[in-house]
């Protein structure tokens, strides 16, 4: 076992520690469409689906906790943004089952933080009462183990030491460049790989590279976006950084910085501007729990019409080359990997462990995509056999790379695993590809 049955103590702690990947997932429900909040384990098998309702309606933080901790025993999770018996939380249901890092098994857990009992059913399983506190919670997750046949040792429950990382990052001040308790220094950090999480906010106080914000107007609001240039005043290609679920946090900023020393203008938009508390944006949010819970007010379009609107920016800076590729990690790998088909002139993409577009958007694609990904990230690994046809079928440059015990996020948690091997590997092809598509 190594979850918990969530308080109204620890919940808002599990939710901005939480090393697994969460997100807003659009499902359609007829000619509209609902959301739903979507957690996913870290296994290199196909998983148990399991759908959380309420009568309340909604997934509320201590339903997002339990989704998390559900996750953390090896289970994929929805909790749909609609009360149980509502048609959207239906078509969350029927949608369930279409999860490609899904095993088929749909099991639904009727939940509520008042009751001291969960109803768990399935197409299988008749309804079933399960009492719910603290320490029944290891006979229900036993239960839906034996239920479903799911083997939570094939998880990689080491992920759950590493949620102290963002404990440490949360307890350091704002604005200090002092790391805080448990944060490594860029020391400790090779000169031609990445930051990880742990190395960020010490290698960006001490980069010697020239960085600024800038505030690109667009129709909607102003983009608050960050930009590294490389040292010297010569021209140079642009590599557009397109950022993953949890925000333009200090890590992004390292990836730019580090793009910047091998030669790269980075230029990081930060798409939570206008979302933070009084109009600001990431740097505004108190919690990352409260960055992810925003991120259900930026859907695909607003996304790529933001980025549609740095790129136009980027392209007149006095030093750009006027060759741009796209580089991106989680979402913003799979942003990276839909804007090549939606900016013909685009040089190349990046994927990092994000998804790939409908076929329909493939097919636009000019640019080579080259993708990198965890194994221990079926969500995705799931999808790359067949973005590999069709982009063959298409006529398109598709190269990928899936690291063996890896998780998802493996730039970001370097010392998970093997992910070090696979940030060492993935970086400097990542890097030999702008080089031979930029310069």
């Amino acid at each position: 076992m190594h979850s918990v049955l969530p308080t109204g103590d620890d919940t808002k702690h599990i939710l901005n520690t939480t090393p697994r990947h969460r997100e807003w997932v659009t499902v359609p429900v007829g000619s509209r469409t609902t959301l739903s909040w979507v957690t996913f384990p870290d296994r290199s098998d196909k998983a148990p689906v399991i759908v959380l309702t309420s009568a309340e309606g909604g997934p509320s933080d201590w339903m997002r906790a339990v989704s998390d901790q559900l996750a953390a025993e090896g289970f994929i999770t929805l909790a749909p943004a609609a009360p149980s018996g509502a048609p959207e939380a239906a078509a969350v249901h029927a949608y369930a089952s279409t999860i490609p890092a899904g095993d088929g098994q749909v099991l639904t857990l009727a939940v509520d933080k008042t009751r001291t009992h969960v109803d768990a059913s399935g197409s299988k399983l008749k309804t079933i009462r399960l009492a719910l506190a603290a320490s029944s919670w290891p006979s229900v997750v036993s239960f839906l183990n034996k239920t479903t046949g799911s083997n939570p040792v094939k998880t990689v429950s080491s992920m759950d030491d590493h949620a102290a990382h963002f404990a440490a990052l949360m307890a350091q001040a704002r604005g200090s460049t002092k790391p805080a308790s448990g944060i490594q220094p860029a020391a400790q950090k090779r000169p031609d790989l990445p930051a990880s999480i742990l190395t960020a906010d010490d290698t960006i106080a001490h980069t010697k590279l020239r960085h600024e914000w800038v505030d690109i107007p667009t129709p909607t609001v102003k983009l608050h976006t960050w930009i590294s240039y490389p040292a010297g005043n010569g021209k140079a290609g642009i590599v557009l950084i397109m950022q993953q679920a949890p925000g333009n946090d200090m890590w992004e900023k390292g990836i730019a910085d580090q793009l910047a020393q091998e030669g790269f203008i980075a230029v990081a938009p930060d798409l939570h501007s206008g979302l933070g508390p009084h109009g600001g944006g990431f740097d505004d949010f108190e919690f990352r729990d409260d960055v992810m819970r925003a991120n259900a007010q930026l859907n695909d379009n607003i996304r790529q019409s933001l980025y549609h609107a740095a790129y136009d920016w980027a392209l007149k800076l006095p030093r750009s080359s006027g060759k741009v590729a796209s580089l991106g990690f989680c979402a913003g790998g799979g942003n990276s990997f839909r804007f090549a088909g939606e900016v013909p002139e685009l040089k190349g993409a990046v994927v990092f462990y994000g998804g790939a577009p409908d076929e329909a958007t493939m097919a636009k694609i000019n640019a080579p995509v080259i993708g990198f990904y965890g194994d221990n990230d079926v969500r995705l690994t799931a999808s790359v056999e067949p973005t590999t046809a069709t982009m063959k079928k298409l006529g398109k440059s598709y190269e990928s790379h899936i690291y063996k015990d890896a998780t998802h996020a493996f730039i970001w948690y370097q010392d998970i695993g093997r992910n070090y091997e696979a940030m060492a590997d993935s970086w400097p092809r990542a890097i030999a590809f702008l080089k031979k598509n930029l310069n």
